[in-house]
Protein backbone atom coordinates (compact mmCIF):
# COMPACT_ATOMS: atom_id res chain seq x y z
CA UNK A 1 0.00 0.00 0.00
CA UNK A 2 1.26 3.37 -1.03
CA UNK A 3 2.48 5.89 1.79
CA UNK A 4 0.42 8.96 3.24
CA UNK A 5 -2.94 10.32 4.31
CA UNK A 6 -5.48 11.32 1.81
CA UNK A 7 -8.80 13.85 2.63
CA UNK A 8 -11.76 13.73 1.01
CA UNK A 9 -14.30 11.22 -0.31
CA UNK A 10 -13.71 8.00 -2.17
CA UNK A 11 -15.52 7.18 -5.10
CA UNK A 12 -13.85 4.23 -7.13
CA UNK A 13 -15.35 5.92 -10.28
CA UNK A 14 -14.15 9.60 -9.77
CA UNK A 15 -10.89 10.39 -7.81
CA UNK A 16 -10.70 14.02 -8.39
CA UNK A 17 -12.07 14.65 -4.92
CA UNK A 18 -9.41 13.08 -2.50
CA UNK A 19 -6.62 15.53 -1.88
CA UNK A 20 -2.98 14.95 -0.37
CA UNK A 21 -2.80 16.90 3.28
CA UNK A 22 -0.50 19.53 1.18
CA UNK A 23 -3.47 20.00 -1.40
CA UNK A 24 -5.68 20.28 1.44
CA UNK A 25 -4.86 23.18 2.44
CA UNK A 26 -6.32 26.73 0.51
CA UNK A 27 -2.95 28.54 -0.52
CA UNK A 28 -1.48 25.74 -1.84
CA UNK A 29 -4.84 24.66 -4.36
CA UNK A 30 -4.51 28.41 -5.20
CA UNK A 31 -1.12 28.10 -6.45
CA UNK A 32 -1.97 25.00 -8.37
CA UNK A 33 -5.02 26.61 -9.41
CA UNK A 34 -2.97 29.66 -10.93
CA UNK A 35 -0.04 27.48 -12.19
CA UNK A 36 -2.79 25.38 -14.65
CA UNK A 37 -4.68 28.32 -16.02
CA UNK A 38 -1.12 29.81 -16.56
CA UNK A 39 -0.37 26.88 -18.51
CA UNK A 40 -3.80 27.11 -20.15
CA UNK A 41 -3.26 30.08 -21.46
CA UNK A 42 0.14 29.61 -22.67
CA UNK A 43 -1.25 25.76 -24.59
CA UNK A 44 -3.75 27.92 -26.33
CA UNK A 45 -1.01 30.68 -27.11
CA UNK A 46 1.17 28.37 -28.69
CA UNK A 47 -1.17 26.40 -30.62
CA UNK A 48 -2.50 30.03 -31.78
CA UNK A 49 0.62 30.68 -33.13
CA UNK A 50 1.88 27.41 -34.29
CA UNK A 51 -1.29 26.44 -35.88
CA UNK A 52 -1.73 29.54 -37.14
CA UNK A 53 1.63 29.97 -39.10
CA UNK A 54 1.76 26.47 -40.18
CA UNK A 55 -1.81 25.87 -41.38
CA UNK A 56 -3.42 29.53 -42.46
CA UNK A 57 -6.33 28.18 -44.88
CA UNK A 58 -8.21 26.30 -42.31
CA UNK A 59 -11.43 27.76 -43.28
CA UNK A 60 -14.63 26.36 -44.21
CA UNK A 61 -14.12 25.61 -47.29
CA UNK A 62 -11.04 23.65 -46.43
CA UNK A 63 -12.98 21.88 -43.56
CA UNK A 64 -15.61 20.91 -46.21
CA UNK A 65 -13.32 19.47 -48.47
CA UNK A 66 -12.30 17.78 -45.40
CA UNK A 67 -15.86 16.59 -43.92
CA UNK A 68 -16.52 15.51 -47.61
CA UNK A 69 -13.22 13.52 -48.35
CA UNK A 70 -14.16 11.83 -44.78
CA UNK A 71 -17.36 10.72 -45.91
CA UNK A 72 -16.30 8.95 -49.87
CA UNK A 73 -13.53 6.66 -47.32
CA UNK A 74 -16.13 6.08 -45.39
CA UNK A 75 -18.38 4.92 -48.47
CA UNK A 76 -15.22 2.98 -50.00
CA UNK A 77 -14.49 1.13 -46.41
CA UNK A 78 -18.41 0.19 -46.40
CA UNK A 79 -18.16 -1.02 -50.08
CA UNK A 80 -15.60 -3.13 -48.91
CA UNK A 81 -16.92 -5.04 -46.28
CA UNK A 82 -20.12 -5.78 -48.90
CA UNK A 83 -17.88 -6.76 -51.57
CA UNK A 84 -16.63 -9.13 -49.14
CA UNK A 85 -19.93 -10.01 -47.86
CA UNK A 86 -20.34 -11.59 -50.73
CA UNK A 87 -17.05 -13.97 -50.03
CA UNK A 88 -17.20 -17.11 -47.57
CA UNK A 89 -13.43 -17.00 -47.72
CA UNK A 90 -11.80 -13.60 -48.61
CA UNK A 91 -8.39 -13.75 -49.74
CA UNK A 92 -5.38 -12.08 -47.89
CA UNK A 93 -5.31 -9.34 -50.51
CA UNK A 94 -8.73 -8.80 -50.27
CA UNK A 95 -8.66 -8.59 -46.33
CA UNK A 96 -5.97 -6.12 -46.94
CA UNK A 97 -7.33 -3.79 -49.37
CA UNK A 98 -10.18 -3.81 -47.08
CA UNK A 99 -7.99 -2.73 -43.93
CA UNK A 100 -6.24 -0.25 -46.43
CA UNK A 101 -9.74 1.63 -47.03
CA UNK A 102 -10.44 1.20 -43.05
CA UNK A 103 -7.14 3.16 -42.28
CA UNK A 104 -7.54 5.23 -44.90
CA UNK A 105 -11.18 6.08 -43.31
CA UNK A 106 -9.63 6.34 -39.73
CA UNK A 107 -6.89 8.46 -40.63
CA UNK A 108 -8.75 11.01 -42.52
CA UNK A 109 -11.68 10.75 -39.47
CA UNK A 110 -8.90 11.56 -37.06
CA UNK A 111 -7.48 14.48 -38.91
CA UNK A 112 -11.40 15.50 -39.57
CA UNK A 113 -11.76 15.66 -35.56
CA UNK A 114 -8.27 17.48 -34.60
CA UNK A 115 -9.38 19.79 -36.85
CA UNK A 116 -13.17 20.50 -35.34
CA UNK A 117 -11.23 20.64 -32.11
CA UNK A 118 -8.78 23.60 -33.03
CA UNK A 119 -11.50 25.32 -34.22
CA UNK A 120 -13.95 24.60 -31.00
CA UNK A 121 -10.76 25.62 -28.82
CA UNK A 122 -10.01 29.02 -30.96
CA UNK A 123 -6.30 28.02 -32.47
CA UNK A 124 -7.27 29.79 -35.77
CA UNK A 125 -8.87 32.78 -36.72
CA UNK A 126 -11.58 32.49 -38.84
CA UNK A 127 -13.09 34.45 -41.71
Amino acid sequence: MLGGKVVGEHNPNKVDKLLTPEMADKNVRRRVMAFLEAIETAVLEANTAVIGREIPHLNQESFLKMAVRVAELRADYIRHGLKLAEIRHPGPDALDDLAKARRAYEEMKAVFEAAERVIERGYVKLD
